[in-house]
């Protein structure tokens, strides 16, 4: 009944997430985590989620009065209304709040695809530098130097694009601060020109 966040082919690491739609209940406690005969009862019903009946307040039953998302590892969203008649929507809006704290989390882990790429980087570095150089193929240092100039070129204009892709979907200075490695303020400082302005600005002659 949940959403799973996998960093990496195996689903089963200990650092991937999974996240759920809890009711928040009259008395402001969370209603239990939905069970696999939940799951089997929406189906048949043709919704997403139990909520939308187990806490409908119909037929004696307990009334939600809001939903949050929470996830495996103890973080809690905030408490959002509890739309019954597009609980659709509802479990969008909070899937996407859990996904954006699955991003916060995560940032510090490559994908797979990121460790073999930069591994790749590494051996072809080694072999070009001749450290070691595989039998009957020479050193290219000063190859090694250009690709590494080039890659410089590159890395930085990869890094705005992705501090203006992180703005664009939300987040704050102060969350795009921690993945540079740097304060906010110097963060802002850096990028701020190049990501906050209009699209026009950027691409004008200087």
């Amino acid at each position: 009944m949940g959403w799973l966040y996998a960093e990496g082919d195996n689903e089963s690491e200990g650092d991937n997430h999974e996240g759920w739609v809890v009711a928040v209940l009259s008395d402001g406690t969370d209603a239990e985590r939905d069970t696999f005969e939940d799951a089997e009862e929406t189906w048949k019903r043709r919704v997403n989620w139990a909520w939308s009946y187990k806490y409908d307040g119909h037929e004696g039953r307990r009334k939600a009065q809001g939903l949050r998302a929470i996830c495996h590892c103890g973080w809690r969203g905030p408490r959002r209304p509890a739309d019954f008649t597009d609980p659709d929507a509802c479990d969008v809006q909070l899937k996407r709040e859990w996904e954006r704290h699955c991003e916060i989390s995560l940032w510090r882990m490559q994908t797979q695809r990121m460790k073999r790429l930069i591994s790749d980087l590494d051996e072809a570095f080694d072999q070009l530098t001749g450290r070691p150089t595989p039998e009957g193929e020479p050193a290219r240092p000063l190859l090694a130097t250009h690709a590494a100039t080039s890659l410089l070129m590159n890395v930085e204009a990869w890094q705005r694009d992705a501090v203006r892709a992180a703005r664009t979907a939300g987040f704050s200075w102060d969350e795009i601060a921690g993945p540079l490695m740097m304060s906010k303020q110097s963060a802002h400082e850096k990028f701020a020109k190049h990501v906050d302005a209009d699209p026009e600005e950027r691409t004008a002659p200087a």
